[in-house]
C-alpha cells in the first residue's frame, strides 16, 4: 500500500519542540504511531508506514524545505522518495497539478492520500481527483488522512476523511435520480444505509424506465425507509435536499399509484414526459385510453359488465386483449366482427354451436355500438385514440418523420385531449 503525501513548506525543529500527532478514536483501531512527536507529517508517514512506501508530490521550494527536516529528525534526507514525475514546476498549471495526482493515485491497489500540507488549491485539486475515482472504485482509496490542528503548532489529531467521498458520491447519485431517473455507476458504499439505498433505487429506475408500474409500487415504502435511516445520520447535510426531494417525489408516486387504472397512468405519462422520456410517456398515455375504455364499456348496461367480468374469470383471459379489444371497438365500432371472446373461444367457454356463438357475440357488439353511437362528440373520442396510437407507433416503432419538438408538441395536445375525454368530460361516464 503507498502513502501519497502532498507535501508544504517544512519548519526544522529540535525533538522536544516537535507537535504531538495521535490518530482519532476510529483509526486508532487499525493504527498506532511509534512514538508521539514528529515534525510534520512526512517524517510521521515515512517513520510509520515504511520510506519505500511513501509518494511525495511536491514543489521546488517544498522538496528542500522537507529534506532538511528529514536531515533533522533521520539524519538523512530520503532523497530517493522525490521521484521527478511527482514535481509540480507550475503551482498555476492546474491541469499539470491534476494529472501528476491522477498519475501517483492510479498504480498501486491500495493508497493513503494525505491531505495535510498541501498548498492552497492543490488539496482541492486532489480532492477532484479522488472523487472521480472513487465513483468506479472506493476500496482503491484506504484512507484519506488531515492532521487536525488541536492545539497551534502542539498537538494534532490525524482524522480520515474517506467518509466525505461517500457523501460526495451519494449527492451525485441523489442529483441523477432526481433529474431523470437513472442512478449513475458509483462503486458500492461502505455505509450500509448508503449501500441499501442505491440499491434500490436502481431498482426503481429498471422498474420505472421499463415502465413496469406493479413492480414499481413495491418499491415505495423500502425507499422511503432507506431515505428516513440515511436522515438520521447528522453528516447529511451536503445532500439533505436531495434527499428531500426525492422523498416527496416517492410520496407523490405513491400517491398516484391509489388511483384507478386509467387515471394512474395519465399521472404517470405526465411525470415521465417531464422527466424527459417522451416515448415511455406516451406508451402509457395510450394504454391509460385502453383502461378507460374498458372502465367506459362496463357502464354501458348490467349485460355487458357481466359479460367483461366473464372475460375476466375465464381462461381466455389476457389484460392486454381487454385494453386493446376495448379501444379499438370504440375507434372502429360495428367494423369489428367481435368483442373479446371470439366465435371459437366463445362455442368451448360457453357451449355454444357456432352459430349461437356468432350471435350471441353479435348481440354484446351490437348493444355496445347503439350506446356509442348515442353519444355526443363520440367521433372526436375516436380522433382522439386515432392520434395517440399514431404517436405511438410512429416512436415505438422508429420511424418518425417528426421533428422532436413536434412531437412533444403533439403529446402536450393528446394530454390536454386526454384530461378532456376522460377526466374533465368523462364521455363514457365511467364515473357516473
Amino acid at each position: 500500500m503507498k502513502v501519497v503525501t502532498i507535501l508544504g513548506k517544512g519548519y526544522v525543529k529540535e525533538a522536544e519542540e516537535r507537535p504531538i500527532y495521535e490518530y482519532d478514536e476510529k483509526l486508532k483501531n487499525s493504527y498506532s504511531l511509534k512514538k508521539q512527536r514528529y515534525t510534520n507529517m512526512l517524517p510521521l508517514l515515512i517513520d510509520n508506514f515504511g520510506v519505500q512506501n511513501i509518494v511525495p508530490i511536491f514543489t521546488e521550494d517544498a522538496r528542500d524545505d522537507q529534506i532538511k527536516v528529514l536531515e533533522k529528525e533521520f539524519k538523512t534526507s530520503h532523497i530517493e522518495i522525490f521521484n521527478n514525475k511527482n514535481f509540480i514546476r507550475g503551482d498555476t498549471d492546474f491541469y499539470e497539478i491534476l494529472r501528476i495526482i491522477n498519475e501517483a493515485t492510479n498504480e498501486d491497489n491500495e493508497y493513503i492520500i494525505d491531505l495535510t500540507h498541501g498548498f492552497r488549491h492543490i488539496p482541492i485539486l486532489a480532492t477532484i481527483s479522488l472523487i472521480s475515482q472513487s465513483l468506479s472504485d472506493m476500496n482503491k482509496i484506504k484512507h484519506i488522512f488531515f492532521a487536525k490542528e488541536i492545539i497551534n503548532q502542539k498537538k494534532y489529531e490525524i482524522i480520515d476523511l474517506k467518509e466525505y467521498l461517500e457523501l460526495a458520491n451519494m449527492s451525485y447519485m441523489l442529483e441523477t435520480f432526481d433529474k431523470n431517473y437513472t442512478v449513475s455507476f458509483v462503486a458500492a458504499f461502505e455505509n450500509e444505509d448508503f449501500e441499501n439505498l442505491r440499491g434500490e433505487l436502481t431498482k426503481f429506475s429498471n422498474d420505472i424506465l421499463a415502465n413496469s408500474l406493479k413492480a414499481l409500487e413495491n418499491r415505495f415504502d423500502v425507499v422511503l425507509q432507506y431515505i428516513e435511516n440515511i436522515k438520521k445520520n447528522e453528516q447529511i447535510f451536503t445532500f439533505r435536499t436531495s434527499l428531500d426531494k426525492i422523498k416527496e417525489h416517492i410520496e407523490n408516486l405513491k400517491q398516484i399509484s391509489t388511483k384507478i387504472d386509467y387515471q394512474k397512468l395519465y399521472e404517470m405519462a405526465k411525470v415521465l414526459n417531464k422527466k424527459g422520456y417522451l416515448l415511455n410517456a406516451v406508451t402509457l398515455l395510450f394504454e391509460g385510453i385502453g383502461y378507460y375504455c374498458v372502465s367506459g364499456l362496463e357502464k354501458i348496461s348490467p349485460k355487458v359488465e357481466a359479460y367483461v367480468r366473464e372475460f375476466k374469470n375465464s381462461g381466455f383471459f389476457d389484460s392486454y386483449d381487454l385494453t386493446n379489444q376495448s379501444r379499438n371497438l370504440i375507434k372502429i365500432g360495428r367494423e369489428m366482427k367481435s368483442y373479446l371472446f371470439g366465435t371459437e373461444k366463445a362455442q368451448t367457454h360457453f357451449g355454444l354451436s357456432e352459430k349461437k356463438a356468432k350471435e350471441y357475440l353479435g348481440d354484446i357488439r351490437n348493444s355496445i355500438c347503439n350506446k356509442l353511437e348515442r353519444i355526443p362528440d363520440i367521433e372526436e373520442f375516436k380522433n382522439f385514440i386515432i392520434a395517440a396510437e399514431k404517436l405511438r407507433n410512429n416512436l415505438a416503432h422508429g420511424n418518425s418523420s417528426d421533428e422532436i419538438a413536434n412531437t412533444k408538441l403533439n403529446f402536450k395536445r393528446l394530454l390536454e385531449d386526454y384530461k378532456k375525454f376522460c377526466i374533465k368530460d368523462d364521455i363514457l361516464g365511467v364515473s357516473a
